[in-house]
């Protein structure tokens, strides 16, 4: 940081932390992702478990 009278003048380095890589940006996009997979991935093995194809009996649709 430089005072040159009233003005302040800060570099690109001090005001970014010098972080320039962008390693935030790719964790934060790889986490998201996986998060999507996993979910996905336990909704798709859930549907196929679980059979919809059953009809409801003779008792549960006698009393609505």
């Amino acid at each position: 940081m430089q005072h040159e009278g009233e003005e302040v003048h800060i570099d690109t380095q001090e005001v970014s932390g010098g972080d320039k890589d962008r390693s935030l940006v790719k964790m934060v996009v790889i986490g998201t992702l996986l998060a999507i997979g996993l979910l996905s991935m336990v909704w798709i093995t859930g549907a196929v478990r679980f059979n919809q194809t059953t009809t409801p009996t003779a008792d549960a649709t006698a009393n609505p």
